[in-house]
């Protein structure tokens, strides 16, 4: 579909994925996150309402009793929506969602609800986003709840958020140009209007589509109409010792919103939607849970030598590319002897296993010499480092390591595998891929060692490659097996060895 000159071709201006968000791409039961903003909205509000203390849907809400507040259905739910959501500007809704999302959590697993997205689907995203696809969403909750906080938790900026919404007029307050929120319903971008508002939004019809409910059936059909190749996908939540299993499709359990019916499950079985099963097809659900998998290095740390050489390239690349990163505690400068993904049960495993091989080399007597600039090119960015000619030794020294850790590795793992953050969750495809294929894309003859040094543009480091490199030897200085971070960083040291004489 990417690669141009191939049948199902398709420009990159066209490859536009639409996801559902709640329960599509993160946790929506027992009730979805905006209604738990609503509520804590109308205990803030109460004080100035003294009639909700017995008008419902209030007196149920402040009793903490979902069930009741939700008995009147969608005009209910409206009434909510719009006592708690208007009658401010934009710019101070803006700010109530950031700073209610930041500390907000889950009444479960007491995690923030940002923590409760769906790990295979942030990797998803990443790896259309990667692929040339820009991702929307496509949610029947709040544009304006959703958009300050969908860039740091998906990576899908605001312009690319479509919802429902309330109506705004402008005004001037105190002569600044303001937008206040109304207490009137604009669009619903629930089941037939969500096509409405790709249209009216996007004005292409989606290559791909996402979704988890009846609500999403309507947006699945209208992808699918479209010509050339289309992919649908639906998540069946079934896992009910992970997240939540309910549908009523299969039997389970009818939730209060977000059903995924029998009816739906029928027609995805005919129009050949894939269907993905919580339960069976996804080895992990949220980003904090343990990975059963870990991304290893095991490098080689250089001397005082290479330590200075590499140190003087990072600054020169944070100087022209400031969100790259330093050379640190979670950056360590680093020769790479293999990367691989390895059983979390079976890492003491690979420790003594490593550990032998180093205990029979020379390692510390090895003569390296740094000849060279390059980078591994990522879109219009590229990782650059400092390579050293490969020897002999060091080759034997790679092939031994890999053959010993062999018995413990599997072919790819999740970002749960690496070093990540909550503002940087998701690791890239191309890293993920980098490691899986390391042996043998990376290994023996192909092998090219090196200390990674920083992060900035193509551009740029085209013209840092061409300049004059003056070689130095160095020499190393310890061994260790890091966990891997983003960018491939040494992120976290799990082993290192003393290779004292």
């Amino acid at each position: 579909m990417t690669k141009e000159g191939s049948p199902s071709f398709v420009p990159i201006p066209e490859l536009i994925a639409t996801f559902d968000n709640d329960g599509t791409l993160w946790c929506e039961q027992p009730v979805p996150v905006q209604l738990y903003f609503a509520l804590d909205r109308v205990k803030a509000l109460a004080p100035q309402h003294p009639e909700w203390k017995t008008k419902e849907p209030f007196a149920s809400l402040l009793k903490g009793d979902m069930k009741t507040a939700l008995a009147g259905g969608d005009h209910a739910l409206l009434e909510i929506v719009m006592a708690t959501h208007a009658g401010m500007t934009t710019v101070e809704f803006e700010q109530i969602v950031k700073d209610w999302i930041a500390t907000a959590k889950h009444p479960k697993t007491d995690k923030l609800f940002t923590e409760m997205t769906y790990e295979p689907m942030l990797e998803l995203l990443a790896y259309l986003r990667a692929s040339g696809f820009k991702n929307f969403i496509v949610s029947g909750g709040g544009i304006e709840f959703m958009r300050p906080w969908a860039e740091r938790v998906y990576g899908i900026p605001p312009e690319q958020v479509i919802g429902s919404s309330i109506k705004t007029k402008f005004e001037l307050r105190d002569g600044k140009p303001v937008l206040v929120r109304l207490p009137q319903l604009n669009f619903n971008d629930d089941k037939a209007d969500k096509p409405v508002g790709i249209n009216q939004h996007i004005g292409r019809r989606p290559i791909a589509a996402f979704g988890n409910s009846a609500g999403d059936q309507q947006m699945l059909e209208y992808t699918q109409g479209g010509s050339s190749t289309r992919f649908e996908l639906l998540v069946l939540h079934d896992d009910a010792t992970r997240e939540y299993a309910y549908g009523p499709a299969l039997g389970m359990p009818t939730p209060k919103l977000g059903a995924f019916t029998p009816a739906l499950y029928e027609e995805a079985k005919k129009e050949g939607w894939t269907v993905v099963s919580m339960k069976d097809d996804w080895k992990q659900v949220f980003p904090s849970e343990p990975s059963p998998v870990t991304a290893i290095d095991i490098l080689l740390e250089p001397d005082a030598t290479m330590l200075q050489h590499s140190e003087t390239n990072n600054a020169r690349l944070l100087k022209v590319f400031p969100k790259g990163f330093a050379l640190d505690a979670t950056h360590r400068p680093h020769v790479t002897m293999i990367q691989r993904f390895i059983r979390t049960a079976d890492l003491d495993k690979v420790y003594a296993a490593a550990g032998k091989v180093l205990a029979g080399a020379n390692v510390n007597g090895l003569k390296l010499e740094g000849f060279k600039y390059y980078y591994i090119p990522s879109g219009k960015i590229g990782l650059a480092g400092i390579v050293a000619k490969p020897t002999l030794e060091l080759l034997k020294l790679q092939q031994d390591l890999i053959a010993a850790v062999a018995p413990f590795t599997v072919a790819t793992g999740p970002s749960a595998a690496f070093v990540t953050t909550p503002d940087d969750p998701v690791i890239d495809p191309f890293l993920i891929d980098y490691v899986s294929t390391f042996v043998p894309k990376s290994s023996g003859e192909r092998f090219n060692p090196h200390v990674t040094t920083g992060v900035a543009s193509r551009e740029y480091l085209d013209t840092m490659l061409a300049e004059p490199f003056e070689p130095f030897t160095f020499s190393p200085a310890g061994a260790a097996v890091y966990q891997l971070g983003q960018f491939g960083t040494a992120a976290k040291k799990l082993k290192e060895w003393d290779l004292k004489p």
